[in-house]
């Protein structure tokens, strides 16, 4: 398994991703449903030079993104309710 590196100061952006041409290996079925669907980032992790955004849905669905492959809404409230107290 490669090294991995978290990052969160993206955590709680607003992330909607982007169409990629049919056929690109990045995209699964499951990352082809939520194009267009905005979403928000849990975290993002870099492994073996790419960065990747854990995306949540509001169906609470999970899906990884490539970061270049999202729309960032950076004026977001950051953080998620794990880094809210009580």
């Amino acid at each position: 398994m490669a090294a991995h590196r978290h990052q969160t100061p993206l955590r709680g952006v607003r992330a909607t991703p982007k169409a990629k041409p049919e056929g690109d290996p990045a995209y699964g079925p499951m990352n082809r449903r939520y194009i267009g669907v905005p979403g928000h980032i849990h975290e993002v992790v870099e492994i073996e030079g790419k960065q990747l955004a854990k995306v949540g849905f509001d169906d609470r669905k999970i899906v990884y993104y490539l970061l270049d492959d999202l729309d960032l809404d950076e004026r977001a409230q950051r953080g998620t309710f794990h880094d809210r107290e009580g």
